[in-house]
């Protein structure tokens, strides 16, 4: 999958980068409201059933005007996609 393709299914995260088959996705945050790493890996899950998660977690840092993403405080999963686990999406 191209990673165009990649950010469409999974609309709820702020990065989606790949590289050697393996997808990383980062969701930001400054307040919780909730979240999780867990529930991120939920969503991962739920958008490629069956794909394999490679690792998981949190990065904490304090707040940093203009940082990117991934320097700043976020959530994040790897994973791979076998091919099995890309079924079409409904639309």
């Amino acid at each position: 999958m191209t990673t165009k393709q990649l950010r469409e299914r999974l609309a709820g995260f702020d990065t989606v980068s790949q590289k050697d088959g393996v997808v990383t996705v980062r969701r930001s945050f400054f307040y919780r409201h909730g979240g999780s790493t867990e529930k991120c890996v939920a969503a991962v899950q739920q958008a490629f059933p069956g794909c394999e998660i490679v690792d998981s977690g949190e990065k904490y840092t304090a707040f940093r005007g203009g940082a990117t993403v991934a320097q700043g405080t976020h959530w994040w999963v790897k994973f791979r996609i076998e091919p099995a686990c890309i079924a079409p999406t409904a639309n």
